[in-house]
């Protein structure tokens, strides 16, 4: 089992990686990731997401919140 110390640091630099791609600040794609379900889907997942490139994720994320109406 995967401790919340180590989920949440994951998501958090998911987050700011995320950030960085799209030039948007930390807080407004904690909000965009948040509002399509991205957060969650980091949450449920990390155990196969944080073995994976971070820009894979940044572009997994990114497809998925558009699959769920997301414009970025």
């Amino acid at each position: 089992m995967f401790s919340i110390k180590d989920i949440s640091e994951y998501i958090v630099a998911l987050i700011a990686a995320f950030a960085s791609h799209h030039a948007m600040t930390d807080a407004e794609a904690y909000l965009y990731l948040k509002k399509y379900g991205a957060i969650k889907v980091a949450h449920d997942y990390y155990d196969v997401m944080h073995t994976q490139p971070m820009d894979d994720m940044v572009h997994s994320m990114s497809s998925y919140c558009r699959r769920k109406g997301g414009n970025l």
